[in-house]
């Protein structure tokens, strides 16, 4: 009940964010303007800080006026005591993951604070990071989605889904971050390796992803017993099953593609 409330307060507090700003919040928010851009960038859990409860928080990051990292290639990150505050809101009470997460930035002194929600881009990808990319769901980097882009209607289309951490690193159950985007990451493991980790804030539901606590390492999933909950972009919140059909999940992704999913499921 507590992570269905979490995720309820997640998409009001997106609502109210569209409402005062005019569209929903993008999952990341920097200063790409080209294809190749890879800054690192506020993500739509800091966006929405001043529309949960935590508005003072809001005020102390300051987002409008200081980035999140350098505004160039490669930029690094250097983590403060407030983006790596722990927010219950963020947290779902059935993950014991650590308060900081240790596998977005991997140096014991460069960690931020960890989130089990991540924001749903759309419904499939290319497997390559285009800045700016209209993804086909409601919340990408830099969007400005409004309430009446969503065609397939507020109801059918999700915005946010459960991811959980897992303590074994190789099995990459990562889960995400509040406060922002990475940018292009090298990890100091060499089994890793380097990359754009959009999954900090949002990934896509495909045929793999799509897959309720799945194998694949961005797959949706939670600790809950039997599945994981995903907010729709009318502010309710359902329960998908761990056997849920992902060819049908993965349409709720995209917000306009015309498509009559029955989510009974």
């Amino acid at each position: 009940m507590k992570c269905s409330n979490n995720v309820k307060q997640l998409i009001l507090g997106m609502h109210n964010y569209a409402s005062a700003i005019g569209n929903y919040p993008p999952a990341i928010k920097n200063d790409a303007k080209a294809a190749g851009d890879v800054f690192p960038g506020w993500g739509w859990g800091t966006l929405v800080l001043p529309y949960v409860e935590q508005d003072n928080l809001y005020r102390q990051l300051n987002p409008d006026a200081v980035p999140f990292g350098p505004q160039v290639g490669y930029g690094s990150i250097t983590p403060t005591p407030l983006t790596q505050t722990r927010l219950s809101v963020f947290r779902c009470p059935s993950d014991p993951a650590p308060d900081q997460n240790p596998f977005r930035l991997e140096e014991a002194d460069r960690q931020l604070g960890l989130s089990n929600y991540r924001a749903v881009c759309g419904t499939g990808s290319s497997g390559f990071f285009y800045a700016n990319e209209d993804r086909n769901g409601i919340m990408w980097q830099n969007s400005k989605v409004t309430f009446t882009d969503v065609t397939d209607g507020t109801s059918n289309t999700v915005v946010i889904g459960e991811c959980f951490f897992e303590q074994e690193k190789t099995k990459r159950k990562w889960a995400a971050i509040w406060a922002g985007h990475t940018g292009y990451y090298c990890s100091p493991d060499p089994a890793v390796g380097c990359g754009v980790r959009i999954s900090d804030n949002m990934w896509h539901l495909d045929d793999t992803s799509a897959q309720i606590n799945g194998t694949a390492p961005q797959a949706f999933g939670s600790r809950h017993h039997g599945g994981a909950y995903f907010g729709f972009g009318d502010g309710s919140v359902r329960f998908f099953r761990n056997n849920a059909e992902a060819a049908t999940i993965k349409w709720l992704g995209c917000r306009n593609d015309g498509r009559v999913i029955n989510y009974d499921f």
